[in-house]
């Protein structure tokens, strides 16, 4: 079994109304790339795999991430911009897709020391890595030594930098990004959740103070920031702020070759939007007692009811975006700026001759993996439901806290 799905009680629940319509099972295919699709169909190949390496086992094909860099790589070419796309290591532990990426036009993100050392080991030149991620001593001389790019958090980091380049006698000019939180606008209430990421914008004359007063230290490549879950009002905001910064700081002596507006952008779980809207709308309705329950228990993953209202929110993410995370990038860039007479940000960008930096994060890793469980045993269950047990655990199948709801391919 493959993707095992915590979501329905029985693998096979059928749903109907009080007035006896035909049953509908409950079912969301998941969104497969061609080259897992004819994999799977080797079953022969697939089981003997599994009598070799073990349940579970994780089937990595690092070819599909040339696809989707090359989906973002399309977008810059399109919209005439200039910059550089960073592959994240975090998403995967994967040395064979950090391998293939190397192989393609792009820098590489690393979070932490381990992943420097290994993002070198797997053929990435120092030009083209950024350090990103809370930094201790160890991992900030390591990037100063090997002459990486580093993304700054916090004055503190700032000024370690500045104490470890004078023990270590450093020349050259280290590369550094300065993130920024804090966004604001007079049209729109922000009120973005606080975070751990950059430094407030209300100190951006610190901050331009300091890189003037480093200019022989360091240089500099930008202002960046993180997007966490923010909305598309709020991403707009965003960048706006953080043009009209790099303008400011333009204007007063320094040096910018771009900004860095991080990832964020999303992947595509299940096949069809319109099944997974109706998948949603299903389990609600089970709430609402119109069927049988459809999920667990009938839990309501988040949603509840309430006197007849179903209320809550999903305990689960959207699993069939309208737009892929190629596209949801450029709609972003086409997005009219209304603080900058309603330009793009495209527009804005080659005006200013300004580079576009992106770490698109799991976007890069979309589709390019399974996960094979064999199956120990079935059972029937207190209330008459059939359980099929998998030679493996839930940290196996979920890397975050949210549920993965797609059908296993059985």
């Amino acid at each position: 079994m493959l993707n095992a799905n915590p979501k329905p009680a029985p693998a096979q629940t059928d749903i109907h109304n009080d007035n006896e319509t035909p049953c509908v099972k409950l079912s969301l295919k998941p969104k497969m790339h061609p080259v897992v699709a004819a994999f799977l169909k080797r079953e022969d190949a697939l089981l003997d795999m599994v009598d070799a390496h073990g349940s579970p086992l994780n089937v990595i094909f690092p070819e599909i991430v040339r696809e989707n860099i090359q989906s973002f790589q399309d977008v810059y070419t399109r919209n005439n911009i200039q910059g550089r796309i960073y592959f994240t290591t975090k998403p995967t532990k994967s040395q064979s897709v950090i391998k293939e990426a190397a192989l393609c036009d792009v820098g590489v993100d690393v979070s932490s020391y381990n992943a420097l050392k290994t993002t070198m080991g797997c053929g990435f030149a120092a030009e083209r890595i950024e350090c990103t991620g809370p930094k201790n001593k160890e991992y900030l001389t390591l990037a100063l030594q090997q002459n990486v790019t580093i993304n700054i958090d916090n004055f503190d980091e700032f000024d370690q930098i500045v104490a470890i380049r004078k023990a270590l006698n450093k020349r050259e000019k280290t590369r550094i990004f300065m993130r920024v939180t804090g966004f604001e606008s007079a049209r729109l209430k922000f009120t973005s959740q606080d975070g751990t990421f950059g430094m407030h914008l209300k100190h951006a004359p610190q901050i331009i103070e300091k890189l003037k007063a480093h200019s022989d230290d360091f240089d500099f490549q930008g202002f960046s920031y993180h997007f966490v879950a923010m909305a598309a009002e709020q991403r707009i905001v965003a960048l706006e702020n953080i043009l009209q910064l790099s303008i400011d700081a333009m204007k007063q002596g320094v040096d910018i070759k771009g900004i860095n507006i991080g990832g964020g952008f999303d992947i595509q779980y299940a096949q069809s939007r319109e099944d997974w809207l109706g998948y949603v709308d299903k389990i609600k309705d089970s709430l609402r007692h119109y069927g049988q329950a459809v999920t667990w228990n009938n839990g309501g993953l988040g949603f509840r009811n309430e006197g007849g209202l179903i209320k809550g929110a999903p305990a689960f993410m959207d699993h069939a975006k309208a737009l892929t995370g190629a596209q949801e990038f450029e709609s972003l860039i086409q997005t009219p700026l209304p603080s900058f007479g309603h330009m793009t940000m495209a527009d804005v960008l080659n005006d200013c001759l300004l580079e576009l930096y992106i770490e698109p994060g799991r976007a890069m890793v979309d589709g390019l993996g399974i996960t094979i469980g064999r199956v120990n045993f079935r059972k029937e269950s207190t209330h008459g439901e059939t359980l099929i047990g998998l030679d493996m655990n839930r940290s196996n199948m979920h890397s975050t806290h949210q549920k993965l709801l797609t059908d296993p391919v059985v």
